[in-house]
């Protein structure tokens, strides 16, 4: 293999990642976002000001602030670790969906007996599967999240998620890569069990509605909602749609060091289970003052190091009988660099 090859093997995982348009790092769902934040922004400053600054604007969504903050250089690391063990990860997962599916359907076929297929055209029972499927994803999401804050040895791990004091899109790919494996097989777990029961119950495989191999429903979250719930704007939705959504004001707000805040608005697009269980915290309509980060006195919390493998030694020494050494340690007051809210 000649050094291009190489280089463009290397590469590959970034050109996918980009130019994918189911990809949730996709050149294209961030313009959208981008797009969507400027309006935004522009309605709001000619409501109040009765004009439009594009110099504040700019400043606002690309200002010093946040684009040399520590936190955002940390998530920049992350996105090329991310990008390059993703493969790896998938192939380390344990659990598969289809396969799972495939099981779940048999298995009640033969303890149940087969079923006659479901007298409904083919469009709607491709509309069952697909919804079917993004919600069981959705309550797959809700029910790892929950987890991951309530057992301690997943939350050591999630914790590097929610080290990142500034939010912006690249937060998204601040996630400790054991962090995502565990990710992968819950859901596989869920998404293949209810897919199952569905097949079953249609009497038939059916493909779902897909645009590049994703979802419709989770294509139209990539786009309108997944960048901006990891940004400094604060976008609320309240009343009835509240209930139902979440806007980049709720998951900001599951990103408050505020202990009010902390177990709250676990969902990832749907604001329902959040609802049903009780977690949910409806923004209020003005951005309140309000910090992100993990309250902690290590003076290293945003180098790698801290972020890759000191979360897997302390999660190895929530286990009974281990006391593995974290390196020295710096007790003092947390001293935060914030960031301005819109």
């Amino acid at each position: 293999m000649t050094l291009l090859e190489k280089l463009l093997n290397i590469a590959k995982p970034f050109e996918n990642a980009l130019f994918s348009p189911s990809s949730v790092f996709s050149l294209y769902s961030l313009a959208v976002a981008f797009a969507i934040a400027f309006a935004f922004l522009a309605f709001r400053q000619y409501r109040r000001r009765g004009r439009v600054r594009l110099r504040a604007i700019a400043h606002a969504m690309a200002g010093r602030h946040i684009l040399f903050h520590r936190s955002t250089y940390a998530d920049l690391g992350f996105f090329f670790i991310n990008i390059l063990t993703l493969g790896l990860l998938l192939g380390w997962a344990v659990f598969s969906a289809s396969a799972i599916s495939d099981f779940v359907a048999g298995f009640l076929r033969d303890h149940l007996g087969a079923r006659a297929p479901l007298a409904l055209s083919d469009f709607w029972l491709r509309a069952v599967m697909t919804a079917v499927l993004f919600l069981s994803y959705e309550f797959g999401f809700f029910l790892d999240h929950n987890l991951k804050h309530r057992i301690p040895i997943l939350w050591e791990l999630h914790k590097t998620h929610h080290s990142a004091e500034v939010l912006t899109p690249l937060t998204n790919s601040r996630v400790h890569p054991l962090d995502s494996l565990i990710l992968v097989n819950n859901l596989a777990i869920v998404v293949g069990l209810f897919g199952g029961v569905t097949v079953y119950m249609i009497g038939k495989p059916v493909e779902i509605f897909a645009i590049d191999g994703a979802n419709i429903f989770m294509l139209v979250y990539i786009y309108l909602a997944v960048h901006l719930q990891h940004s400094q704007f604060w976008i609320p939705l309240r009343g009835p749609l509240g209930r139902l959504f979440m806007s980049p004001a709720h998951h900001q707000i599951h990103h408050s060091t505020d202990p009010a805040h902390y177990n709250k608005n676990m969902g990832a697009s749907l604001a329902i289970w959040d609802w049903l269980f009780g977690t949910l915290e409806i923004p209020e309509k003005e951005p309140p003052k309000m910090q992100f980060g993990i309250l902690d006195s290590d003076p290293e919390r945003h180098s790698l190091t801290s972020l890759l493998l000191k979360p897997v030694v302390r999660a190895l020494n929530v286990l009974p009988g281990i006391n593995l050494p974290l390196g020295p340690t710096t007790v003092r007051p947390v001293e935060k660099e914030t960031a301005p809210r819109f």
